[in-house]
Formats: structure tokens, C-alpha cells, sequence
């Protein structure tokens, strides 16, 4: 059974998650027509979201080898997606 204390914990682990998801956002946008700083951007983000990941299981209790490659193929396939949208030839 959860406390209410960890509740709250998981509540402010959502909302580092979406500040971090949105400043990525507002990063590639803003280096809009700069190719490589927005390539840059993402890759940050998507490297953001893996240790979110990580570590917000972590502190859940429910860590494992699965959570590192799902949220890390995750995070490839939207940084791949971007990257193939900035460089198409």
C-alpha cells in the first residue's frame, strides 16, 4: 500500500517529466532552421527521457533491465523521426 508521501513523490516525478518533455520543445522550436542545434535538442531530450525513466522506476521499486529498453526505444524512435524530418535529403 502506498503512503501519501510517495503519492506526491510520483506526482513531482510526472511533473519533472513534463517541464523536461516541454523545455525540449521549446528548445527545438527555438533553433528552428538550425539543423544541427535542433538535432542537439533532441537527442537531449530523448537522452532526458531515458534517465527519467530510469530513475523514476528506480524510485518506484519496479526497476528493471525491460524499463531501460523500452524507454530507450522509445526515445530512439522519436529522436529518429526528428532527425529523419530534419535531414531529408
Amino acid at each position: 500500500m502506498k503512503h501519501k508521501n510517495q503519492d506526491n513523490f510520483i506526482h513531482s516525478d510526472y511533473f519533472v517529466l513534463a517541464i523536461g518533455l516541454s523545455l525540449g520543445m521549446a528548445v527545438y522550436l527555438l533553433f528552428m532552421g538550425q539543423a544541427m542545434l535542433q538535432a542537439g535538442s533532441a537527442i537531449a531530450t530523448g537522452l532526458f527521457y531515458i534517465l527519467w525513466g530510469v530513475v523514476h522506476h528506480a524510485r518506484e521499486g519496479d526497476f528493471h533491465l525491460k524499463i531501460i529498453l523500452e524507454y530507450t526505444l522509445i526515445a530512439g524512435l522519436a529522436v529518429s523521426l526528428l532527425l529523419s524530418l530534419l535531414f531529408r535529403a
